[in-house]
């Protein structure tokens, strides 16, 4: 009898967007995961503070299609169609997030490591 080889399903990826700016925060063991999902959605809702192209471990490539009424906006495309821009969103590692950002971030939320907030809140 065989036992089948457990397979590892690392890395897992988390897309984030505020607009059309789009990134990837991604999480290399289980027990990042709950940090993951919660930096990509605090990073979504605040964009600004965050510089993660300086950060990325790697980068992606999306296609973001300007589709809009607005002829001005439509300007550098051909005729009647829209215009569609290849954009380069940044991977960034939770570890380096943490490593850089928890400090600040919870001095300003609380004294409780992120995965423990998350779980009270679910409680």
């Amino acid at each position: 009898m065989k036992r089948r080889k457990k397979k590892n399903h690392f890395p897992v990826d988390f897309y984030g967007e505020e607009g059309s700016w789009r990134f990837v925060i991604r999480a290399m063991r289980q027990d990042e995961i709950i940090d993951a999902m919660y930096w990509c959605a605090y990073i979504s809702c605040h964009r600004k503070d965050f510089d993660l192209l300086h950060i990325a471990s790697d980068r992606f490539d999306c296609r973001y299609n300007y589709s809009t009424s607005d002829q001005l906006d439509l300007q550098f495309g051909l005729s009647s169609t829209p215009l569609k821009v290849t954009m380069m969103g940044p991977i960034v590692l939770v570890s380096t997030i943490k490593e850089r950002f928890s400090n600040t971030e919870m001095d300003h939320a609380s004294e409780q490591p992120t995965s423990k907030k998350l779980v009270h809140a679910m409680a």
